[in-house]
């Protein structure tokens, strides 16, 4: 079968919404500017609750508006925000920031995947959503890697140049997206209040079977997953790697990771992901550097097919209610657990050392391993895309 119109042009301007090039040079711009490593994790936590307070009021209005037309005021505000970065460094300019970028990105992170199932769905494919996600988020990870290589080569220049880089990716995002119809949920929520469709997706949550533990077990595995993104490269420095190759590190590791989550079999044991991710995070510990590039890889690998197992759950269950609010409350769940515990994260380190917050991050796979329903972990055979 032909693949839905209009869906590889959504996926491409994704992937621009997600091409950060600032990311790896995010602490040492940070110390640019005199923040320093605690007050940025506070900023990163202050910024993590904004997209939760602000996470269900955009899907609402994405619902309203059409998710096309979040993503487009999503690229923007992004794209503005890196600009201001770029041009005016400053910690004043960095703390200003953050509410366009959490604004921005809860107008993203739910309306991009809507958009997806929209585009699917007005092909008569939505039983295709977790397959394209699957390869999204593969995909995903080589742009990170092609991100990453580049962002070393703007560097160069400066830091400002990888702050330009991502405000010109932005755009380019919105030129895409200008051509892509605009798909509107078949249903009639989106003529409801915020209050309306909140105590709606409250209902749904409750009357779902097993769907309040999988909301759990996505709150742990993405508290997991971003404390992680922050410390791996702690993890390559402490196994040896030398702190100019962990860039190089990290491209490698997403490319390897999209390599895995592409050739694994779609019938893959989400609970078997779950359990490597466990194994994997413990070793990042490891004081040999080949044992933690490869945990990296399981780690980025299972995350790769656990967000469109989660996404796909939660549509199923909750896409009557809007469909980019049912997948801003996946983000939600992602953001909540980071929002809470990155204030601490320092004081943690501090106490059990980078080693003990692996152990710790097994733990939270571990326990949402076992909080997830049987519905969750099965799955249900989709559609090849």
């Amino acid at each position: 079968m032909t693949a839905a119109p209009g869906l590889a042009r959504v996926q491409v301007a994704r992937l621009l919404l997600g091409g950060y090039f600032f990311v790896p040079y995010l602490v040492l711009y940070a110390s640019s500017v005199d923040v320093s490593l605690s007050l940025l994790l506070a900023i990163e936590a202050f910024f993590a609750l904004l997209i939760v307070l602000l996470d269900l009021p955009a899907g609402h209005l994405a619902d309203r508006i059409g998710p096309r037309q979040a993503l487009i005021l999503g690229a923007l505000l992004q794209g503005s925000a890196a600009a201001l970065l770029g041009l005016a460094p400053s910690a004043a300019v960095f703390w200003a920031t953050q509410p366009l970028f959490a604004a921005a990105t809860a107008l993203t992170m739910g309306a991009d995947a809507a958009l997806a199932a929209g585009v699917l769905r007005a092909a008569g494919r939505a039983d295709a959503f977790e397959a394209s996600e699957r390869v999204f988020q593969s995909l995903q990870l080589a742009a990170t890697a092609l991100v990453l290589t580049s962002a070393s080569a703007l560097s160069l220049i400066g830091m400002s140049a990888t702050f330009l880089a991502t405000a010109a990716g932005q755009l380019a995002a919105v030129g895409i997206l200008l051509l892509v119809k605009d798909v509107r949920s078949p249903s009639d929520v989106d003529r409801i209040s915020l209050r309306a469709r909140v105590r709606g997706l409250a209902r749904g949550v409750r009357e779902a079977p097993g769907l309040s533990a999988d909301l759990l077990a996505m709150i742990l595995v993405g508290t997991a997953f971003a404390v992680l993104l922050y410390l791996t490269p702690v993890y390559y420095v402490r196994a040896g790697l030398g702190e100019t190759l962990v860039g190089v590190a990290a491209a490698g590791v997403a490319l390897a990771a999209s390599t895995a989550a592409l050739l694994l079999p779609a019938q893959w044991s989400v609970r078997v992901s779950v359990a490597l991710a466990v194994v994997a995070a413990a070793a990042l510990a490891s004081p040999w550097i080949a044992a933690v590039l490869v945990a990296a890889v399981v780690v980025q690998t299972a995350q790769a097919r656990l967000v469109p197992r989660f996404r796909a759950r939660v549509l199923d269950d909750l896409h009557t209610h809007g469909e980019a609010s049912a997948m801003s409350i996946v983000t939600t769940s992602r953001n909540l657990g980071f929002a809470v515990l990155a204030p601490f994260v320092g004081v943690l380190t501090a106490w059990t050392g980078p080693g003990g917050l692996a152990v710790l991050c097994a733990a939270l796979f571990a326990v949402a391993g076992a909080a997830m329903s049987t519905r969750l972990s099965a799955g249900k055979q989709l559609e090849t895309v």
